[in-house]
Parts: structure tokens; sequence; C-alpha cells
């Protein structure tokens, strides 16, 4: 299992390049289910800063936290995130 799960917000829909951001997750000592409930948190907190003045924001912040967490997932060599849904 990976120690640390890197969530990047590159994904989020109307992010700038500059204003891209990472949150590092420990995973150590985790259950599958806590890193996914800590990913899902993270993106949210992350979308919801890329999502401000949106003229869609429930819909662009639903899409940014879907592509994030897919992201981060696909990041993982752990078979237990990698088929993780939220």
């Amino acid at each position: 299992m990976n120690r640390i799960a890197l969530l990047a917000a590159a994904a989020a829909l109307i992010a700038l390049p500059a204003s891209a951001e990472s949150i590092r997750i420990s995973t150590v000592g985790k259950t599958p289910t806590q890193v996914r409930n800590e990913v899902f948190k993270a993106a949210y907190r992350l979308c919801a800063q890329e999502t401000v003045g949106a003229t869609f924001r429930v819909e662009e912040m639903r899409a940014c936290v879907d592509t994030t967490t897919r992201a981060t997932y696909a990041q993982t060599s752990n078979p237990d995130l990698r088929l993780a849904r939220r």
C-alpha cells in the first residue's frame, strides 16, 4: 500500500494552472474506507475553493470532486483503492 496518496486538484474544471493545489493524505494505519473518506473530504475542500463564483456551482462542484477523486485513485497501486467508488 502506498504510504501517501496525493490528491491533485489540477483536474478541477475552472482551475487555473497557478491556482492548482495538492493535499497529502497519510495512509499509514488506515483502512481503505478511512482513506476514501479523507480523499473525498480533501477533494471537496479543494473543489469548493475552485468553484467560488461559478455560474453552475453545484454541478461544477460535483464534477470537480468526481474527477479529482478518480484521478487520485488512479495514482495508487492499492487494489482496494483503485476500485473505490464513493
